[in-house]
């Protein structure tokens, strides 16, 4: 057995556990397309075939076109989910259409590499939800609607648009890699390759273009856009690389996005430490330790009662 085969079945072991890290998962994507690794892939398809089996064998005559959504539905909180998911993707028969939207999500505290239908990469944050259009090859765009926060590569088909939409925001690109956040009406893009197009219905302006390095901050309420120039991947989207970076923010953002990626709820007695300003750098998967820094850095203590975290 080869190098690259012993590495690949490494990879595709991880894949099928959702324990890739995101470098890993470029990797295996990669692996992928070689033409000398499709045994193995075959195989582990065939495998997935063989444990849904009985699954599509009850179902009624007349919905057997549907069953990639079908298969996708029931298997879904299995651990084996994502590979069957790629497998139904990429080897099942094309004829067999596929009339629904695909959903992926994550929980709270999770992120999640994705592999879209058009073979474009997505890592998905804790806490979002990010729904596929199909249909996309017929209509000649890939359009899709994003709610939390997610880093896409995505790859160029033919000039096809690639559009991700959310309550206020979208985006529009060919071949690009960009981080894309929308929570509580305000919203984030950050450009690190590529071009984007920006639009912003409620502003009733023209698209706003971006260049590498922009970032775009909008407040729906405020009907508010700026634009930061000279950004980077570890100042807005820092959690890609497995960290969290805040700058010059207030306590009280800091624990709004900390709501947002592990579910948790603050309160704070007093108002004014919610005002004070800190920079913090944090291990990302680890909530324990987040806590313990800042609790050290801010000289307070956390209490938890009854799933909030009341700031002593």
């Amino acid at each position: 057995m080869s190098n690259s085969e012993e590495r690949f079945i490494q990879l595709l072991d991880k894949y099928r556990n959702n324990t890739l890290s995101f470098r890993e998962y470029q990797e295996f994507l990669e692996l992928a397309g070689d033409p000398a690794l499709q045994a193995i892939i075959d195989r582990q398809a065939g495998d997935d075939w063989k444990a849904s089996e009985e699954i599509i064998r009850r179902m009624p005559a007349g919905n057997v076109q549907r069953r990639p959504v079908r298969i996708i539905r029931l298997l879904a909180a299995s651990a084996a989910s994502i590979a069957l998911l790629v497998a139904a993707l990429l080897f099942w028969p094309a004829q067999s259409p596929v009339s629904e939207s695909l959903t992926y999500q994550t929980g709270y505290g999770e992120t999640r590499s994705i592999l879209l239908p058009d073979s474009s990469t997505v890592l998905l944050n804790a806490n979002t939800r990010l729904v596929w259009n199909t249909g996309w090859e017929k209509k000649g765009r890939r359009d899709m609607t994003l709610e939390g926060e997610a880093f896409f590569e995505v790859k160029k088909v033919n000039g096809m648009e690639f559009v991700v939409e959310s309550d206020n925001v979208k985006v529009k690109v060919l071949g690009t890699v960009f981080n894309f956040r929308s929570r509580r009406g305000l919203a984030h893009v950050f450009l690190e390759s590529g071009k984007v197009n920006l639009e912003v219905p409620a502003l009733g302006r023209p698209e706003v273009p971006m260049m590498p390095g922009d970032a775009i901050h909008y407040d729906n309420e405020k009907k508010d856009l700026v634009i930061e120039t000279a950004s980077s991947l570890d100042r807005s989207a820092s959690w890609v690389e497995g960290m969290l970076e805040f700058q010059d923010e207030s306590l009280g953002t800091i624990l709004d996005h900390l709501e947002e990626l592990y579910g948790k709820k603050f309160k704070a007695e007093n108002k004014a430490l919610l005002e004070k300003r800190m920079d913090l750098s944090l291990p990302y998967s680890n909530w324990e330790l987040i806590r313990k820094a800042l609790e050290l850095s801010l000289h307070v203590k956390f209490t938890e009662k009854q799933d909030t975290l009341f700031v002593n």
